[in-house]
């Protein structure tokens, strides 16, 4: 159950850039300018800038590379350098958008659209006897919103906008806790045969949450938009298991097995606000060019707490417990230490071509752990990064998109994190019983990485071009 705690922070980092081709080719400065269906993820009263009835879908790729060189005493016994490389993970995203002044002249300053948007993570896999495991082995954190949105044109120069949106939260990670003695002198081994590996796998099937913004437009060329969402309070259940490693004999003759699991416990995190604000300006027809302010509020997320825990060890009829369970019931809570972070994101689109629109964008982001909490199962630092796309259009009514964005995280050298082993305190004279504490301190050392998204996209505009 404790491996929910510490995988989760990963929440805290996860996210690289935002949902939609078009935005990632301008780094995400999409506030102001949006002009697709992905107008309901940063702003809804954008859709307002979508003039045809349009159906599109995005697909992406993403992977992170993270290193990490531990050392408990900075260099005096360092370790080796270890590296996470997941496979890249693969999201999705689209909708259709329309405004509904061909049911009737009087609706048309409404626009409605529904579609799927996916906030863009990456997986992380470690090495499973690394000497970062004690954070981290593996981990896949996966969030899906979808729902409809409605934007109205109140006066020319202003536009409100809201959506209501389905998510949910599924996490599957795995570390590895260490085994101590009650009493004993010191706790806090690197051996594998004291290590205990957890795994979870935990799903809160669906909340329902939602955003709202605005859309000013005071005179032609300049465009001001705002928006802001809520966070979320998620309760994942799921299954956790703590496997022993078998090489160790301390419950030989005690325990009936090495592998022990709880099917009910119960993960409760709270993922912060969001709150956006862009201005997009149009120096002449061709041309575009918008920044954005993105503030993301996860100090509120001032912990993570795993309930209704109720894991089971059971026990041998011939050993000293003669088949007594050993039970963990009490509920578990881990501070984050998560800051605020914010970011600033300036991109660009030209008309190059009648048939051709390009764009770039760069981007600087804050990170989220401060270096007493470091620890790499939140690989998070300062990250900056520059995209590049373009719109090729097919026809009247068809375009493609593609974008490409490399995200560099500032190397950090940490020596005064406070991140420490989850250490198993049993007490072998008085019935095994276990409590949950602290080992050596794992999370000091040199952090680094490195992300890419690579999308495509297509879209299929409906009636005559304006």
């Amino acid at each position: 159950m404790l491996l929910i705690l510490s995988g989760l922070a990963l929440a805290g980092g996860y996210t690289l850039v935002d949902s939609g081709v078009r935005a990632q080719g301008r780094a995400g400065a999409f506030v102001a300018g949006a002009n697709d269906v992905s107008a309901q993820w940063y702003n809804p009263a954008a859709l307002r800038n979508v003039a045809r009835p349009s159906l599109s879908m995005d697909g992406w790729l993403t992977q992170q590379t993270a290193w990490f060189e531990r050392e408990d005493i900075p260099g005096v016994n360092p370790f080796s350098e270890t590296v996470s490389e997941a496979p890249p993970v693969f999201e999705p995203s689209g909708g259709y958008v329309t405004r509904l002044g061909g049911l009737h002249p009087s609706l048309d300053r409404l626009s409605v659209a529904v579609g799927l948007m996916v906030p863009t993570g990456s997986d992380y896999l470690w090495p499973a006897d690394g000497p970062q495991r004690y954070a981290l082995i593996s981990a896949q954190i996966r969030q899906i919103y979808a729902g409809p949105s409605v934007a109205w044109e109140v006066a020319p120069w202003l536009a409100v906008g809201a959506s209501l949106q389905y998510t949910f939260l599924k996490v599957d990670q795995s570390l590895a806790a260490t085994l101590c003695e009650e009493g004993g002198e010191s706790c806090g081994s690197d051996s594998p045969i004291d290590d205990v590996r957890l795994d979870v796998s935990a799903l809160d099937p669906g909340k329902v949450t939602w955003n709202a913004g605005v859309l000013l437009q005071p005179v032609e060329p300049l465009k001001i938009g705002l928006s802001v969402q809520p966070g979320v309070d998620f309760a994942a259940e799921g299954t956790t298991t703590s496997t022993l490693d078998p090489n160790n004999g301390l419950f030989d003759g005690v325990l009936t097995g090495s592998t022990f699991s709880d099917e009910e416990a119960t993960v409760r995190v709270s993922l912060p606000w969001t709150a956006r604000a862009g201005v997009e300006v149009a120096p002449t027809d061709r041309l575009r060019v918008e920044l954005d302010g993105v503030w993301t509020g996860w100090s509120a997320t001032e912990d993570l707490r795993v309930t209704d825990v109720d894991l089971e060890l059971t026990t041998t009829e011939s050993g000293p417990m003669h088949g007594e369970s050993i039970t963990v019931t009490d509920d578990v809570s881990l501070a984050t230490g998560f800051v605020d972070t914010w970011s600033l994101r300036l991109g660009a689109e030209f008309d190059a071509h009648a048939l051709l629109t390009v764009r770039a964008g760069v981007y600087g982001e804050t990170g989220a752990t401060p270096d007493g909490f470091a620890n790499a199962g939140v690989p998070d630092a300062d990250k900056f990064g520059g995209s590049l796309g373009a719109s090729v259009r097919v026809g009247p009514h068809l375009t493609l998109d593609a974008s490409g964005l490399l995200t560099a995280f500032a190397d950090r050298e940490v020596t005064d994190s406070t991140y420490a082993q989850t250490a198993l305190f049993i007490d072998y004279n008085h019935g095994f019983a276990t409590r949950v504490g602290s080992g050596r301190l794992v999370g000091n050392g040199t952090y680094g990485g490195t992300a890419w998204v690579a999308g495509l996209g297509a879209s299929w505009a409906f009636g005559a071009p304006p």
